[in-house]
């Protein structure tokens, strides 16, 4: 079965700028939250038409969460949806995960025990499953550096993160939650 993953728009926006998009619906079953499928889709925006046509070719689901509290307060409610839909999901399969970019949403997956990543580690961890050669990764790595707003802190653990850190959210090596 293919690995449920819930994304925020932030990090849709990027992965399709970085052209990595149509790679990660290649590697993962990915949700959107109808509001995140809202601000993705805003008029004039980067990509609003393309996740149009990613939703009505089926290569991105969208779903309509129920209520849920934060022990952290999360601005978004792009964020909240994404987060609430990962908790909800009945029977969500061992190895789902997060793709959020937003500080206070990521704070949360860590309070919480989600398991998650950012965009920026997206190639590296396609380069991992073999969906991509080191030279692509590196000039996806480096564009979405270049595309995003990651503080040095981030831009170096991500660039020191391991095969066996990213395990879990490497297609087919789910074995251990990294958290």
């Amino acid at each position: 079965m293919i690995t449920p993953v819930f994304i925020d728009a932030s990090s849709a926006i990027l992965l399709f700028k970085a052209d990595l998009f149509i790679p990660c619906t290649q590697a993962y079953h990915l949700i959107m939250a109808r509001k995140v499928f809202q601000e993705v889709r805003i008029k004039g925006y980067p990509g609003a038409q393309f996740f149009g046509t990613m939703k009505t070719q089926n290569k991105v689901q969208v779903q309509t969460p129920g209520k849920m509290t934060f022990p952290i307060p999360l601005k978004g409610m792009g964020e909240q949806q994404t987060l609430a839909l990962y908790h909800q999901q009945t029977g969500t399969p061992s190895g789902a995960f997060v793709i959020m970019d937003d500080g206070k949403g990521a704070k949360c997956c860590r309070h919480q025990n989600i398991p998650y990543i950012n965009a920026l580690l997206v190639p590296k961890i396609l380069w991992y499953s073999r969906r991509m050669d080191e030279k692509m990764y590196l000039e996806k790595q480096t564009a979405l550096i270049e595309l995003g707003r990651y503080s040095q802190t981030i831009i170096e653990k991500a660039k020191a993160l391991s095969h066996e850190d990213l395990a879990y959210f490497i297609p087919n090596e789910k074995n251990h939650h990294p958290l």
